[in-house]
């Protein structure tokens, strides 16, 4: 889909790209990482034009980019980029259907893809496309940049540090977003990045660029496992079996348990915590506002009052989050444990400390294979 064969970029006679060899397949998500200055987003911008080579050529679906005008080129790729890049003076709607427009897209095409798109990144099309960038959070302006480079349905998406600009808890959602959005549509992806964790959760193939020239590219799991040389050891680090856990999903892991509402008796609360520490209380919905441990039993108050509450938003996971998420958010709460929910936010299950132990551990014997 996408081939660079020995492509080099100098600027000032400085080689930012230097010999810079790369494949990627139709529908793969290609992540290029590695320190600042490594040529990451001189890459990026070569693929589309936006800067040209000195030397070597780039290849998109066996045609040389060169030999297409670069606007032409530029159309039929998707760019989203960290700063957005809205226009300010445009609504939602507007900035989503730039694209469309130039391609001569009649209004009414233009008005449902605009709907179409809003709706996958989870934005509601009638609240969102009449706001102004101004209107939104960050982490809604990162999604309508998204939405924007899809806009035209390009078969191919250049991502330069897409979700760099938010906070790590908006960021992780938006990654979540990403991935369901990947699985729906299969784009060829080149993704930049300086964030590891993100490249080993987003990646089909990593990319680990030193100096502008490609060190390794491969799966996350080999990245890892066997990194090429000493500059890819260093730049993994040492904790890599925990790293691997951006991997795995959570889903495998979720596990049966008890539930209680508040307006359970006490015979109700008592076989509900069976041998278990604690029990999770979930309202009305079956979904999880808080727990009631063991010790409580002796409290002679009404279930409402010894529920240790807890904001459901910052203690349960989902099928689609990480090990490595859950762990994260484990550790900033003190649990040993966190509910798992549906789509709905309703109990499912529960993810233990004891079992992320046991992924870990598989991952650090692997090091040894």
């Amino acid at each position: 889909m996408i081939r660079l064969e020995n492509v080099t970029r100098l600027f000032d006679n400085v080689a930012a790209v230097d010999g810079f060899s790369l494949e990627v397949d139709q529908g793969e998500v290609c992540v290029l990482i590695g320190p600042s200055g490594c040529g990451k987003t001189t890459t990026l911008r070569l693929i589309n034009r936006l800067v040209e080579p000195t030397s070597g050529t780039i290849l998109v679906n066996g045609r040389d980019v060169s030999r297409t005008k670069a606007e032409v080129l530029r159309r039929s790729i998707g760019y989203a980029i960290q700063s957005v890049g809205l226009f300010p003076h445009m609504t939602v709607g507007a900035n989503i259907g730039v694209v469309p427009g130039l391609l001569g897209w009649g209004k009414e095409r233009i008005s449902a893809r605009v709907n179409e798109l809003l709706e996958l990144v989870g934005l509601e099309p009638r609240q969102y496309a009449p706001k102004y960038v101004s209107q939104l959070s960050g982490g809604e302006a990162q999604r309508v940049g998204v939405a924007r480079a899809l806009a035209a349905d390009p078969p191919i998406l250049l991502m330069d540090e897409p979700f760099g600009a938010v906070d790590p808890l908006t960021r992780q959602r938006l990654q979540v977003q990403f991935l369901r959005i990947q699985r729906k549509l299969k784009k060829t992806i080149i993704l930049v990045t300086h964030d590891l964790d993100e490249a080993i959760r987003l990646a089909d193939r990593i990319a680990v660029m030193q100096s502008g020239r490609l060190v390794q590219h491969d799966s996350p799991e080999r990245i890892l496992a066997s990194p090429a040389n000493k500059f890819v050891h260093d730049f993994v680090g040492v904790d890599r079996a925990l790293k691997r856990l951006s991997r795995i999903s959570v889903e495998e892991f979720i596990r049966p348990t008890p539930s209680v509402t508040t307006s359970a008796t006490r015979e109700e609360l008592s076989a509900a915590i069976g041998g278990h520490r604690s029990v999770w209380v979930v309202d009305g919905d079956g979904r999880p506002i808080g727990w009631i441990d063991r010790a409580s039993l002796r409290d002679p108050g009404q279930l409402n009052d010894i529920t240790v509450r807890a904001d459901p938003a910052e203690m349960y996971v989902t099928g689609s989050d990480t090990l490595h998420g859950a762990l994260s958010r484990m550790l900033g709460l003190g649990f040993k444990s966190l509910p798992a929910v549906d789509d709905n936010g309703r109990l499912i299950g529960e993810i233990t400390l004891g079992d992320i132990e046991k992924a870990t551990a598989r991952g650090e014997n692997m090091d040894h294979v």
